[in-house]
């Protein structure tokens, strides 16, 4: 996936050497002022969040499990000048790679998916915070996930159709080659995912002893949940706001929540 978000513009590496942010900006409004804070972002892909975050003042570190990820994120903050540490390390095997807490704990967007057990996650973002810290995510409402992403392409459907379960599987899901969601054609590997409830979401960080200060619900989101979504804002050529069409009631198609770690 790398390699394929890589090449030319797709993933928007250009506009972002060019000084675009890629942040969005709901977490930008919501999760404030980060001057001098000491920011980990999970599952960061290769990093342009996390520079982006850099750009606002952070202390940034970046963890994803890809090599070839971590070693084009360390090449782009070069090429930038930005100081940033990339880990590679899953994130169930953190604690063996990364020693340290922060003030904030970050993720966003397609991240929640491709962890099976949450409770174990949470326990694992709880002991990455320091006394008091942060922990904010910005994802695709598990509500969206109901609904085939590609329905209007595989059956000429442009009315919402729930074919996928709601709660979780312990199983997951595989997913066959399908076209890649950053460049629209080019075919990706098979896949397998995990959904989880907005009650599994919430639970497992109260479990993990964290506060839940917010959850908020939003009738967009930052890709089309389907195919058949419009664009409501746009921040660059390669990313924006998505929402159904007018003759839909608004429906949760992403939430945000932060939560605060107990302090010392």
């Amino acid at each position: 996936m790398t390699d394929l978000h890589a090449r030319e513009n797709v993933y928007g590496i250009d506009d972002f050497k060019k000084g675009t942010c890629r942040l969005h900006r709901v977490e930008v409004e919501e999760l404030g002022d980060v001057c001098g804070k000491t920011l980990l972002h999970l599952q960061c892909h290769f990093g342009l969040d996390t520079l982006s975050w850099a750009r606002r003042g952070a202390i940034v570190t970046g963890v994803d499990f890809s090599p070839k990820a971590i070693a084009l994120a360390r090449s782009i903050a070069r090429d930038v000048s930005i100081d940033a540490t990339f880990v590679e390390s899953d994130i169930y095997d953190l604690e063996s790679n990364l020693s340290g807490r922060f003030d904030i704990v970050f993720m966003s967007y397609g991240v929640l998916g491709w962890l099976p057990d949450l409770r174990r996650w949470s326990g694992i973002v709880a002991r990455c915070l320091k006394p008091g810290g942060v922990f904010y995510i910005i994802e695709g409402h598990p509500f969206a996930h109901v609904f085939p992403i590609d329905q209007d392409i595989t059956d000429g459907s442009r009315e919402l159709r729930p074919r996928f379960p709601y709660f979780h599987d312990p199983a997951g899901t595989r997913w066959e080659s399908q076209v890649d969601y950053a460049d629209g054609k080019t075919r990706t590997l098979p896949e397998h995912a995990w959904q989880h409830s907005m009650a599994d979401i919430v639970n497992a960080l109260l479990s993990a002893g964290l506060r839940i200060d917010f959850l908020h619900e939003f009738p967009f989101c930052a890709w089309k949940v389907v195919a058949f979504a419009e664009q409501v804002e746009r921040f660059s050529a390669s990313h924006g706001y998505y929402a159904l069409p007018a003759r839909f009631p608004p429906l949760p198609l992403m939430f945000s929540i932060k939560a605060t770690a107990p302090a010392a």
